[in-house]
């Protein structure tokens, strides 16, 4: 009778992670789509020792919310308020709030001109926001026209980044801010110059300081102007703004004025080209009930800032050793917030690798700066929480909620211009900016 052997049992090979090369922060793979590193972040190394640019990245989401929340053991500061550097002259902005940290300074700038943004004050404003994106909307459509009449092209067309988002909030501003309109043009300029400038890139940097300069040099006799003759336009306000009886300089004012035309403009630049990309390319039946309800691109702006936010990260230092994650992290130690990797964080937010207007484990609706809503659901990241919460948080969301409603009202059967699309990329390296399309064309009209 034969005999019947039998094999032993073998275990499965142990799962071996595998490791972060830092130079992928840097590669065109992490520029077009960071997200399979940021899982690999999260998973692993979610205190993440970047030795090669001498930081340490923070990936999931209740770590990024801890540490915005906690003033104490993070600043945002780099410079001393009261040591020998010149605040503003390594900044493309100049000397704004950004620079300020967490001291006094900063909350003392920042409560002087909070309140310009939000609520009434920022409703004024809502008559130059809609006559700006109908002139816009108006331009673009002319055009299209125009180029079917000619026979270039077969059926209305438009880059709706170049002959929309990258025009409208900044026209929006140097309208709010009571600027000449005829010099419109200019501020669209100095404006992707400063963008450009926020980079690491030599050249990029050169000129955005140019830019920068040209700009101060422009907005000095306004500034002036409206110190002793206030008009009822937003130079005015911040420039008669008062805190305990004590106003902004005009190097203040000229560096919070930069500081919203460039970072205030890009953020809605961005979100408007985001939240369109997406509905035409990644979720096109959710698009279908938003041509039906109009309101429902309140949620695609929130679900965006999610998804994949326009901006991906901000940067801390420690004030002292900090533990986590069976880390020490040394005290001056540069952090890095993934607010990307936080916002698809699979500990709270279900399949967060899916864009869902209609997800049930994210707040929607107005932001609130501590992060913590009635409802108890998470909030996105985009806008950071705590003492640095976007001042802009309201202005940023209705401007790009109106306008995408005023471009469906005008391409109400809208379409992609092509089949496929490259999708939401960083900027080329070397050049600041935020994450969005680099182009994104879409088909309206007959056929």
């Amino acid at each position: 009778m034969a005999s019947t052997m039998t094999r032993p049992e073998t275990k499965p090979a142990p799962v071996v992670p595998r490791g972060v090369d830092p130079r992928e922060f840097d590669g065109d793979e992490f520029r077009q789509d960071p997200f399979p590193l940021y899982k690999r972040l999260r998973d692993y190394y979610p205190a993440y020792h970047d030795l090669f640019h001498n930081r340490w990245v923070i990936s999931r989401y209740e770590d990024v919310v801890a540490i915005f929340q906690d003033n104490e053991r993070f600043d945002r500061a780099v410079y001393k308020p009261d040591g020998p550097y010149q605040f503003g002259t390594e900044s493309v902005f100049g000397p704004n709030i950004l620079e300020y940290g967490n001291g006094p300074r900063h909350r003392w700038i920042r409560n002087v001109v909070a309140d310009q943004f939000v609520g009434n004050r920022l409703q004024a404003f809502l008559p130059v926001i809609e006559r700006v994106a109908a002139e816009q909307i108006e331009r673009f459509s002319r055009q299209s026209a125009q180029d079917v009449d000619a026979g270039l092209t077969a059926v209305k067309t438009i880059n709706l980044v170049t002959q929309f988002s990258n025009q409208y909030p900044v026209r929006v501003i140097s309208n709010m801010l009571g600027l000449p309109r005829s010099d419109e043009e200019q501020f669209v300029d100095w404006y992707q110059a400063l963008i450009a400038g926020l980079g690491f890139g030599g050249e990029f940097f050169l000129r955005g300081m140019q830019a920068r300069n040209d700009m101060f040099e422009y907005l000095d006799p306004l500034i002036r102007e409206r110190a002793a003759s206030p008009k009822e336009d937003l130079i005015s306000r911040i420039v008669g703004a008062e805190l305990d009886g004590e106003r902004m300089n005009v190097d203040q004012v000229k560096g919070f004025i930069c500081l919203l035309l460039a970072a205030g403009g890009d953020t809605t630049d961005k979100a408007i080209s985001n939240m369109w990309y997406h509905m035409l390319y990644t979720r096109p039946d959710q698009f279908e009930d938003v041509k039906r309800d109009p309101d429902l691109w309140d949620r695609v702006f929130t679900e965006m800032m999610r998804f994949d936010p326009v901006v991906h990260t901000q940067g801390r230092h420690t004030t002292c050793e900090v533990e986590l994650h069976g880390k020490v992290i040394p005290e001056r130690a540069s952090i890095i917030l993934s607010l990307g990797a936080g916002n698809r964080d699979e500990r709270v937010f279900k399949d967060p690798d899916t864009f869902d207007i209609y997800r049930d484990d994210l707040h929607f609706g107005r932001e609130l700066r501590s992060g913590r809503y009635a409802d108890g659901k998470a909030g996105h990241l985009g806008f950071g929480m705590g003492q640095h919460f976007c001042m802009g948080y309201q202005m940023a969301r209705q401007e790009a909620v109106l306008a995408c409603k005023m471009l469906m009202a005008a391409m109400p059967d809208s379409r992609p211009g092509f089949a496929t699309h490259e999708g939401v990329t960083s900027p080329v390296t070397g050049s600041g900016g935020f994450r969005s399309p680099r182009e994104l064309f879409v088909e309206f009209g007959p056929r």
